[in-house]
């Protein structure tokens, strides 16, 4: 794992990147091995294990899919451009308007998994108060090993798209110039269902 340098050089995780190209599954299931995710995580060479509670929206595996790929655009973009991404549980929202493809807290202990597995380049983020302008959320990005990795694969960019039902209006409480603002949830009126239509 290398040191992140410069965290300000990122963008938020896309947590809507598909793929069902062949390639981009094996490399996943490599990951997924017990190699670089502990049975904890994997569920054991049985697949996953049944917990209590409801039934994730997605699997583990799928949504292990959705980050490595995000991680593979970014490398293309730029191999320093770092990832922003939440490690508190409570920000993921598998309900969410915005997370289509109902990505969970799961997410997070499989980041640290890959961080200590050497795959992810990781900066802690940082919390100095309510809209104090050093706050941040974590930065990640593929590794040197995962760069390798991504440089073997017999897939392309165009081998991964976006899900079509990604939200495209984003309504966010005010902030400054300097900052994006949060996310606000909101229920569908006439008026949302013609903006997209206006966009066009």
């Amino acid at each position: 794992m290398a040191v992140i340098d410069n965290p300000r050089h990122s963008r938020p995780i896309d947590v809507h990147r598909l793929s069902d190209h062949p390639e981009v599954k094996a490399l996943v299931e490599r990951i997924w091995d017990k190699e670089y995710l502990p049975d904890e995580i994997t569920g054991g060479l049985t697949g996953e294990k049944k917990r209590p509670g409801p039934k994730p929206k997605a699997s583990f595996r799928k949504q292990l899919r959705v980050l490595i790929l995000d991680l593979y655009v970014a490398w293309l973009e730029d191999p320093e451009l770092n990832i922003g991404v939440s490690m508190s549980v409570n920000a993921w929202n598998t309900n969410s308007r915005y997370n289509a493809l109902h990505l969970s807290k799961k997410l997070v202990p499989i980041i640290k998994e890959l961080v200590a597995a050497g795959l992810l380049d990781f900066a802690q983020g940082s919390y100095s108060g309510p809209a104090a302008k050093g706050n941040r959320t974590t930065r990640i990005r593929a590794s040197k090993g995962l760069q390798a990795m991504f440089g073997e694969a017999k897939f392309v960019r165009d081998d991964v798209t976006r899900f079509e039902g990604a939200e495209v209006i984003i309504l966010r409480d005010a902030k400054d110039s300097n900052q994006r603002g949060k996310e606000i949830e909101y229920e569908d009126t006439d008026s949302t269902g013609e903006y997209p239509k206006l966009c066009v």
